[in-house]
């Protein structure tokens, strides 16, 4: 059984990645982990002393991720359908790429798929920051996937 890490920020691009991932091993029984991150955007030392205006503002936003990852493994199952395949949600106040490097050691994963945007959306940017940071961290092979690639069956995997 494979244990693959999909990363996503639930934008197109992390979808595309997560559906070729899906597709690269429909024939294999995979446990998929979605894994989103999230900060409070007034993340500041108030904030983990729990100041009173901001208590509950952290669960708000792992309700909202976890939600969001709930709603998106149920989009998977009923998209593709295939029963070798598990999905588990995981949502974690953490940078993205601290989260992934922790995950893929504690899941023993195979492998992490997420897509190359970044936060920019700038298209003259090959991979983003994000993307870059996990490759070099990341103690399993990341497989990177490009903005509206479409699927096709791999002839070679570096």
């Amino acid at each position: 059984m494979k244990r693959i890490i999909l990363p996503t920020d639930f934008s197109d691009n992390a979808y595309n990645a997560i559906c070729y991932a899906i597709k690269l091993f429909k024939d294999e029984e995979c446990t998929f982990y979605l894994l989103n991150t999230y900060t409070p955007a007034i993340y500041q030392a108030e904030y983990v002393l729990h100041s009173p205006g901001q208590i509950g503002l952290g669960d708000i936003y792992q309700e909202n991720s976890l939600t969001q990852l709930k709603d998106l493994k149920k989009q998977l199952i009923a998209e593709f359908n295939n029963k070798k395949h598990t999905f588990m949600v995981h949502s974690a106040f953490n940078t993205l790429v601290e989260e992934i490097v922790e995950t893929s050691k504690n899941e023993q994963a195979d492998m992490v798929i997420m897509g190359t945007q970044g936060a920019t959306g700038a298209k003259e940017i090959l991979i983003g920051t994000n993307t870059v940071h996990v490759i070099k961290k990341a103690c399993c092979p990341v497989i990177a996937i490009p903005p509206n690639f479409k699927y096709e069956n791999p002839k070679e995997i570096l």
